[in-house]
């Protein structure tokens, strides 16, 4: 039985399907991939509150340690570019630069962690893409409404305009 599939030796994976100018990427979610969740200076987040309850997910999971993508910059890049990604899209962790969830209080370790990670993407010939937000809202916004405040635009923006 023949497979209309390319064999792997044919230019591995399926490049050969795609135009000569398409540009393969590579996608993560923050809560799904960093782990350290408590660590240096981070808050949590509405995800790290609700794993932590136990019986709400299955083998009460959590993302505590995940892939500890946040100790592993250097391998996790050079992972991304034997795959020959020309972008990578990451979420940040609002938590993590903004503890609180506002701009009262940065947390500048947070703020170096991503900074090395665009650096060491950059610096590997990776496009970083950013995404703001990826569902793990800071608990301590939760706590005062979360997006149901009327307030919570204002932070919103304040946040992206921090991280710009």
């Amino acid at each position: 039985m023949s497979s209309s599939l390319p064999s792997e030796t044919e230019e591995g994976f399926i490049r050969g399907q795609f135009p000569e100018d398409f540009i393969w990427g590579a996608a993560t979610a923050a809560y799904q991939i960093e782990g350290a969740w408590n660590e240096d200076g981070k808050g949590p987040s509405i995800w790290d509150t609700f794993c932590h309850v136990g019986g709400k997910i299955h083998n009460n999971d959590t993302g505590d340690v995940a892939c500890d993508s946040y100790h592993k910059i250097e391998e996790d890049v050079s992972l991304l570019k034997n795959l020959g990604v020309g972008y990578y899209r990451f979420s940040i962790s609002w938590s993590r630069v903004l503890p609180q969830g506002t701009i009262d209080k940065v947390n500048p370790l947070g703020v170096k962690y991503y900074n090395k990670l665009i650096d060491t993407l950059l610096a590997n010939g990776i496009k970083p893409a950013l995404t703001l937000y990826h569902f793990d809202l800071p608990q301590a916004l939760q706590d005062v409404g979360g997006w149901r405040n009327p307030k919570i635009s204002d932070i919103f923006k304040e946040y992206a305009q921090f991280l710009f």
